[in-house]
């Protein structure tokens, strides 16, 4: 039964991603995603209160699943300045692999007031941390600038990955993000790395 249920959840947040990336987060609605899924409409409300709600939790898996990936991609790497490339990789590659997911969690999150609240809990902090744990890192190792803030860096670093990931969706992709974690990779990375060893300096 558990097995049952389980699987009636997966099915409704991949359909929710679905229709939210096809219709809109404000033109789905609750029937379109009970239709997608293959489940009665009312099947919605025993796992989700509302359709904020489900967005707000799809958001909360989808980002879990983002940080043991992140986190799993990194663990390969053994400098600081390489994990922050690997990052930086890994977020955009994921973009780029299902655009659909990407739309949701990117532009349509935005269309919720409740789910983007929800987003900035538990969740979206774990995934910036797994940033600023490389940064701290790096700093006891001496491998990037001690007068840096691994909190500044975190935010910054995210903040350029969404907006780039959203200038790609609403461009049509017609780019690469391959190419462009690449040049981001690069000059972002260098400008953390201690002065004589490539970093910017005051």
């Amino acid at each position: 039964m558990q097995a049952v249920k389980s699987d009636k959840r997966a099915r409704i947040l991949e359909a929710a991603v679905t229709v939210f990336a096809g219709r809109g987060f404000f033109n789905a609605t609750v029937a379109e995603i009970a239709r997608e899924a293959g489940v009665a409409d009312g099947t919605i409300y025993l796992y989700f209160k509302s359709k904020d709600d489900l967005l707000a939790q799809l958001f909360d898996e989808k980002m879990a699943e983002l940080s043991a990936s992140a986190e799993a991609a990194l663990a390969q790497e053994r400098s600081a300045p390489a994990r922050l490339r690997r990052f930086i990789q890994h977020h955009l590659a994921a973009v780029e692999k299902n655009p659909e997911l990407a739309a949701v969690l990117i532009v349509e999150l935005r269309q919720s007031a409740q789910a983007l609240k929800a987003a900035e809990k538990a969740r979206l902090h774990a995934y910036l941390d797994v940033i600023a744990q490389v940064v701290r890192d790096g700093q006891q190792r001496g491998e990037l600038d001690s007068g840096i803030s691994p909190a500044v860096v975190k935010r910054s670093l995210f903040g350029a990955l969404d907006e780039l990931a959203l200038g790609w969706l609403r461009s049509g992709r017609r780019t690469s993000l391959r190419k462009t974690a690449a040049e981001v990779a690069e000059w972002f990375v260098r400008g953390l790395l201690p002065l004589g060893q490539g970093g910017i300096g005051p």
